[in-house]
Parts: C-alpha cells; sequence; structure tokens
C-alpha cells in the first residue's frame, strides 16, 4: 500500500471517530439536561435520576465491550 492512501485512510477514520464521539456525547448531554429540567422534588430524587443514568451508561458499556470480543 502505499503513503497517501494510508495517510488518507488514517484521515477518514479520524474524521468519523470524531463524529461518532460527537454523537455519544450529545446522546448523553441531552439525557442529563433532562434530569436538568426535571422538577425534582428532593436530593434523592435527582439522585435517583442521576444513578439511572449511571446505570444506562454501564450497560451501554458493557454492550460495546461485549461487541469488541
Amino acid at each position: 500500500m502505499d503513503k497517501a492512501f494510508l495517510e488518507q485512510m488514517q484521515k477518514k477514520l479520524a474524521q468519523e471517530l470524531r463524529v461518532k464521539e460527537t454523537e455519544t456525547l450529545t446522546f448523553w448531554k441531552e439525557e442529563i439536561e433532562k434530569v436538568v429540567r426535571k422538577n425534582t422534588e428532593s436530593l434523592s430524587a435527582l439522585q435517583v435520576e442521576i444513578k439511572n443514568i449511571l446505570a444506562r451508561m454501564d450497560n451501554r458499556m458493557k454492550a460495546v465491550k461485549r461487541g469488541n470480543d
């Protein structure tokens, strides 16, 4: 393979990774914004909402790791 092709592929991969990372961060940012907009009754209710988001993130990370094996 020639050097120009490899550089082109590296640039393309880097761009795709940036797009995916942006999509992921946007998704989780929106999820947190939903919690912020909610009118929670107490600190414990807010903690429950945050724990729910963390559990969803953990589940997603496990699913992604299983896909990489």
